[in-house]
């Protein structure tokens, strides 16, 4: 649902079915977790919690998808990411939230504390996102490597604000096992999609690239 997934050589949209395609997966997936949420967990304040991070998420994905993405969808993205990756992250969700009754779950409090690290992940993936389009968008731009607004502080910062997100959202379950799904993301960005990603950029953007990699951190500002 984020733009990990980035091939060698992504392509300029064209044809924007696999958008339309992604879109419909992400309301079905929605449909389906809220009324899973609706059938197991319990009633109160942390379910209304988990299921507007859902409905915030995948409506985010979706607008992310068909209208500030420049490139085509990989086929990954279309096909393992919204129709396995993300329904297992949903299901295990669902899980953390049912197995105790609302009272016994997260306090007010640390629901709270969940909901302004999930906005501010949300905000660091989507806006830093519109930075880069919108200086993309201009022609004096065109074939430079965009290291300006939050990709100052992190050259992945929108894979960092998926990993604060998703940090928030697992906390929310109130089950210490669903932080699986921060970690695993945070091991995928840094070992598998950043290296790819970046192994192209080098590339591509040679003039740039060597001086922005030595002055900006990866993933996490500032640390790695």
């Amino acid at each position: 649902m984020s733009s990990a997934s980035f091939r060698s050589r992504p392509r300029r949209r064209g044809a924007s079915w696999r958008a339309d395609v992604f879109v419909l997966e992400c309301g079905a997936v929605l449909v389906g977790h809220l009324a899973a949420l609706h059938r197991w967990a319990w009633p109160g304040t942390q379910r209304g919690v988990l299921a507007l991070f859902a409905t915030v998420y995948m409506a985010r994905a979706a607008l992310m998808a068909r209208w500030i993405l420049t490139r085509e969808l990989a086929t990954e993205e279309v096909t393992f990411v919204a129709l396995v990756w993300v329904p297992s992250i949903l299901a295990s969700f669902t899980c953390g939230a049912a197995r105790r009754p609302a009272d016994a779950g997260p306090t007010g409090t640390q629901l709270a504390a969940a909901t302004l690290l999930y906005l501010g992940g949300s905000f660091l993936n989507t806006f830093s996102e519109l930075q880069r389009k919108g200086w993309k968008a201009q022609p004096q731009n065109k074939g430079r490597c965009y290291t300006r607004g939050l990709f100052s502080v992190s050259r992945n910062v929108n894979y960092f604000g998926d990993v604060v997100l998703f940090g928030a959202w697992a906390a929310a379950t109130g089950a210490w096992w669903n932080a699986w799904v921060p970690l695993a993301m945070c091991c995928s960005f840094y070992f598998y999609h950043i290296p790819e990603k970046e192994a192209y950029l080098a590339k591509r953007y040679a003039e740039d690239w060597p001086a922005y990699q030595a002055s900006t951190k990866a993933l996490i500002p500032w640390v790695l």
